[in-house]
């Protein structure tokens, strides 16, 4: 085939992939499109679309003054950030720990985190409760976070990213007088800011819009985080949809400009997971 037809061929496919990719983008926008719009409707015209003239800033007033969102924001910060801490300082080195030394009971312990990864939430959240709640830390941070510091989906990522560092540097390492807490801080986790920023984006991501754990574990509004409480905006009794809308665009902001920020580290870093077993 002469090499003219090839590059013809490569730009129809590259053209086709594009209008595909744009397609399914557009798709997936139009949720979040649809919600922003309905964020600025006056609630007699929800449901319909109206002129720009008729829409308004008046439910993101109300959702502020009607609800204590800004207690609920700093909540879900708090919680975020307490998580999110824990899981780099627990499943970052457990990962490393796993993918570089040898100890006894390595492979048992890596088949234990394969097998509570495959256990679903709601099979141990009636458990889960009991035993907060036996603790006495219902309505509290560390119902919270306290029992997902640790994360089998991260230390098995993080495993699976030190397993392609070669163990060349390991050895160099080691000739240099580094231990293995040594090797860990200065080699290991200098190479590994992709990996280390997916855990971040999707710790932050599954954290800050989670909802089963947070109204399981919660009834004081005050421990309340957004999702929890913007669904209180929607009872037997009344319902604000507007303004459930601005609290959703409220509460999916923070997810998107983490994403927007950082995902260009998260395709290697999937992507090289897969490399070794």
């Amino acid at each position: 085939m002469p090499a003219e037809a090839r590059g013809r061929g490569a730009r129809i496919a590259r053209g086709m992939s594009l209008a595909a990719a744009s397609l399914i983008a557009a798709l997936l926008l139009v949720p979040l499109l649809y919600a922003l719009y309905a964020s600025f409707e006056p609630v007699e015209y929800y449901g319909r679309f109206v002129g720009l003239a008729h829409l308004t800033p008046d439910n993101y007033r109300q959702v502020v003054t009607l609800v204590p969102i800004l207690r609920w924001y700093l909540n879900t910060a708090v919680v975020t950030a307490i998580i999110i801490l824990g899981n780099f300082l627990v499943n970052t080195p457990a990962g490393y720990a796993l993918a570089r030394l040898n100890f006894i009971g390595r492979k048992a312990v890596f088949a234990l985190i394969l097998s509570i990864m495959m256990v679903p939430l709601q099979a141990y959240l009636i458990p889960l409760y009991l035993m907060v709640a036996g603790l006495g830390w219902l309505n509290s941070y560390k119902a919270l976070t306290i029992p997902f510091v640790v994360y089998g989906f991260f230390i098995f990522l993080m495993r699976q990213f030190f397993l392609t560092i070669p163990r060349d540097l390991d050895d160099a390492a080691e000739v240099d007088g580094l231990g293995k807490i040594g090797t860990f801080v200065r080699i290991a986790l200098p190479l590994a800011p992709s990996a280390i920023v997916t855990q971040v984006v999707l710790g932050f991501t599954m954290t800050w819009n989670s909802f089963l754990i947070p109204v399981t574990m919660t009834n004081d509004p005050s421990y309340f985080v957004l999702t929890v409480g913007l669904n209180t905006l929607k009872s037997q009794y009344y319902d604000f949809p507007t303004v459930t809308m601005a609290g959703v665009i409220l509460l999916t902001l923070p997810v998107i400009a983490v994403f927007v920020t950082f995902q260009r580290f998260i395709v290697p870093s999937l992507a090289s997971s897969g490399l070794k077993g």
